[in-house]
């Protein structure tokens, strides 16, 4: 093989491996205390909606609240009960507490939360007003 053709073979398989093991945990891996599972915010015109990217989870474990203008949602996802692991391979999902919080820059109507927990998402839709309202309260997901 020329030396031309050796280099582009080392360099394909060094990009191969690199794309291969980017996000992977290297064996040994222990997880830290939290994770900040991914999330999106948008707003219509009358409601803020929060959808968080949280599956494998059960709906008591996952604790929503709003107090003043800040939503805090937090849980904890247990890592699910398998075989003895003779070989690990690659881990990617964290696992354990997380917690995202979010301040909000405009007034909301607290007391019409709502949360819905389907298919590993978070939906939280709350209405805007036009005045601020400061309560603490805790989110019922359905």
């Amino acid at each position: 093989m020329p030396p031309r053709d050796l280099d582009q073979f080392r360099d394909r398989v060094y990009r191969m491996m690199s794309d291969m093991f980017k996000d992977a945990k290297p064996l040994g891996y222990q997880p830290d205390q939290s994770f900040s599972p991914p999330m999106d915010i948008y707003e219509t015109e009358d409601h803020l909606v929060v959808l968080l990217e949280i599956a494998g989870m059960k709906t008591e474990d996952i604790h929503v609240t709003f107090d003043k203008d800040v939503l805090s949602i937090s849980g904890f996802r247990k890592e699910p009960s398998s075989p003895p692991k003779t070989r690990l391979h690659q881990m990617e999902i964290d696992y354990g507490r997380f917690q995202r919080t979010i301040r909000i820059p405009f007034p909301l109507r607290s007391d019409d939360f709502k949360a819905s927990y389907r298919q590993g998402f978070l939906v939280i839709t709350v209405p805007k007003i036009k005045e601020p309202v400061s309560l603490n309260v805790e989110v019922k997901i359905r």
